[in-house]
């Protein structure tokens, strides 16, 4: 059996090397895609000799050399019986000759026929060449792109046609290159995208609602395409990413792809824009706007409220004493002493390790359906790192407090004042005694 398999297996190496020995010739062909350092170019005409079967190649006569024979792919040539075909055809490729494309787009494909709904036969990657045969009359509509149809030539063979949006197609001529197919620039909406910074959605949601969150509105945090070093980056909390791109191409209407990045970005309106992107394999999609304001003056004014708050603290104040409650000393460097709270503790409210002192911060905001009833959200957090928060308000002469549960808290907003168990605190100033000197006397 083994020896069997053998012999058939010489015979088939016997069969091929017969064949490429053949006598004749078996036409004559036009060269199409001239292997590298070739001495042959696009659209020359060849005498083949033989064909191998086995290696699907031809055996050619070298320019002017026929005694000196060259094995080329046979995709690389077109055959004809008859020399006249051969002259008709590659007096056709005219100028076409030296014409080549380059995919633009990763899973372009190559269409039997010079239509969009037509069988797909390849699929060219980001970067491959293809040889161009021709070129369809144009330029025509597909979809909302507007191009030609060409016909191509893939590495291997594949032959089909190709819309040149996602191609560059160039004449290549002693080592020089002219783009074919280069376009206009004047692209309004793309301008847009490409002059402006753009800003996560929720600023927007933040200067409606009059409630800058400091910790998520900052200037570092945006998209930033920059036309010059073709890279665009975006800076979110939890993302940072910067690609370079090679081209931006159409991918719909006020749609567009940047190609060589994850990026897509579907202009919503001139302000306002859609951003898909891939951040460690997967996918997200972010909504970002245009800011008619300066950011800085935002920022300023919202430190500007609440210094006021705390202004405001100190002069009803600064202490402010409760029964139940204790004594609440409000500091101008924004700090704050609580002793005698031990209800709160025995509630298990605050931990004793808690301590008597620690920082104010005006980080929350009340929701606009319950605005009306408190003037804002202020928070305690003690040396410890716990925190308590309160909606507030000045009545009746003191400072009224309601605690607030964490689990009414959304996005540092307080969504109710409705709560199961409420716990309200309040507290009057206690203002110092001065005697007719001016001495301070102890706190009534």
């Amino acid at each position: 059996m083994h020896a069997r398999k053998i012999t058939f297996i010489t015979l088939i190496i016997i069969a091929g090397t017969l064949i490429l020995q053949g006598c004749g010739n078996l036409g004559t062909g036009v060269v199409l895609w001239p292997p590298d350092d070739s001495l042959w170019e696009p659209g020359d005409l060849v005498t083949v000799k033989d064909e191998s079967f086995l290696r699907n190649t031809y055996v050619v006569n070298q320019p002017n050399q026929r005694r000196f024979k060259e094995e080329v792919d046979q995709w690389r040539i077109r055959l004809f019986r008859r020399e006249k075909d051969a002259v008709a055809w590659a007096n056709d490729m005219g100028e076409w000759r030296e014409v080549y494309a380059e995919c633009l787009f990763q899973g372009l494909p190559m269409r039997s026929e010079p239509s969009n709904t037509a069988s797909r036969v390849y699929r060219f990657r980001e970067g491959d060449l293809m040889k161009v045969l021709g070129r369809e009359p144009g330029p025509v509509q597909v979809g909302n792109l507007e191009g030609f149809w060409y016909q191509v030539l893939a590495e291997g063979g594949v032959e089909g046609y190709v819309f040149d949006y996602y191609l560059m197609v160039m004449r290549v001529s002693d080592g020089e290159q002219e783009i074919l197919n280069a376009r206009s620039d004047d692209d309004p909406v793309l301008d847009n995208i490409l002059s402006s910074v753009w800003r996560p959605k929720s600023f927007n949601d933040m200067l409606a609602d009059r409630q800058i969150d400091l910790s998520l509105f900052r200037p570092e945090y945006g998209v930033f395409p920059d036309p010059t070093e073709k890279t665009i980056t975006l800076r979110l909390p939890e993302t940072s990413i910067t690609e370079t791109w090679t081209d931006i191409v159409p991918a719909g209407r006020n749609r567009y792809d940047f190609l060589g990045t994850s990026f897509r970005i579907t202009v919503n309106s001139d302000s306002f824009i859609s951003v898909q992107f891939s951040d460690e394999g997967t996918e997200h999609f972010e909504a970002f706007v245009r800011l008619y304001r300066d950011m800085t003056e935002i920022i300023d004014e919202e430190i500007s409220r609440r210094e006021a708050v705390l202004e405001q603290l100190l002069e009803q104040g600064p202490v402010y004493g409760s029964r139940a409650y204790g004594e609440l000393a409000i500091l101008e460097d924004g700090t704050f002493s609580w002793s005698g709270k031990s209800s709160l503790i025995s509630r298990g409210i605050i931990s004793s390790s808690a301590g008597n002192r620690g920082s104010l911060e005006f980080d929350h905001f009340v929701d606009p359906s319950i605005a009306d009833s408190h003037e804002g959200v202020l928070s305690l957090r003690f040396e410890n790192g716990e925190a308590l928060r309160f909606l507030y308000a000045f009545e009746d002469g003191g400072l009224r407090l309601l605690l607030v549960p964490e689990n009414v808290i959304d996005e540092r907003r307080v969504r109710t004042d409705q709560y199961i168990d409420p716990i309200r605190l309040f507290f009057e100033p206690l203002i110092p005694s001065v005697s007719e000197d001016g001495v301070a006397l102890p706190d009534r």
